[in-house]
């Protein structure tokens, strides 16, 4: 990334500059593509973070960007589908947020050598344009764990998954721990919306919602949603 001011280098040899306040020029430093995972932008979340770098991409460094998201119920061919369209049309590189896009990508990254890719929360085995942006969920959550204990004053917090996957179960993991560490017999109320391969509690803002009325109603005073779109569910 670029502050005001400063020169992008392309490997092209090329530069895309910005001005104090300005923006770069459009395409100047070649194409990219990002592909949202379900809800797209607007869940507050997860997509939001991801659109949040696309955008700075496109100002500051020039960029031509092009975004498509996920839909709910389509298949791995429609991904895959998505994928060949974007590497043909010469979109490098080419950044899929949430492992639901592993399987496609890594077809399609065989298929289309010359082109980066990279995929959020996975890691694709045996392709080497392929790069896995994972994390250290679990840490995290520890400390949200710890920080709930010590606000509940009643002893009693939530945790809301999205889908019942080892990915979203290290949150729960780290949560766990982290809460255990201020209170040794506080109490822990879990649930996930959704399980694989239907992974629709990733979007469903209205059973966020009502998990999180539940669990206020049986005594958590904090819950901790780790949901995607239906995150937003759970804040209101």
């Amino acid at each position: 990334t670029t502050k005001a001011g400063e020169t992008a280098t392309t490997k092209a040899g090329e530069t895309a500059t910005t001005k104090a306040g300005g923006t770069a020029e459009p395409g100047k430093a070649g194409k990219m593509a990002l592909l949202f995972d379900l809800k797209g932008r607007g869940d507050k979340s997860f997509n939001d973070s991801a659109a949040a770098g696309l955008d700075k991409a496109k100002t500051e460094l020039g960029v031509e960007a092009k975004e498509l998201s996920a839909s709910q119920g389509e298949t791995d061919a429609d991904k895959e589908a998505r994928l060949k369209l974007l590497a043909q049309g010469g979109y490098n590189p080419v950044i899929a947020v949430g492992f639901l896009y592993g399987t496609s990508m890594k077809k399609v990254a065989a298929a289309y050598p010359k082109t980066q890719f990279a995929i959020i929360d996975s890691v694709v085995d045996g392709a080497t344009n392929v790069t896995g942006l994972t994390f250290a969920e679990h840490e995290g959550s520890y400390l949200v764990g710890a920080a709930a204990a010590l606000k509940s004053k009643t002893g009693n917090v939530g945790y809301v998954g999205g889908c019942l996957i080892p990915l979203l179960q290290k949150f729960e993991a780290g949560f766990t721990a982290g809460a255990k560490s201020v209170k040794a017999d506080i109490k822990i109320q879990v649930k996930y919306l959704s399980n694989p391969p239907d992974c629709k509690g990733f979007n469903d803002p209205a059973a966020g919602t009502a998990t999180a009325n539940g669990m206020y109603d049986a005594g958590a005073d904090v819950i901790f949603a780790a949901a995607g779109g239906s995150g937003t569910g759970v804040f209101q």
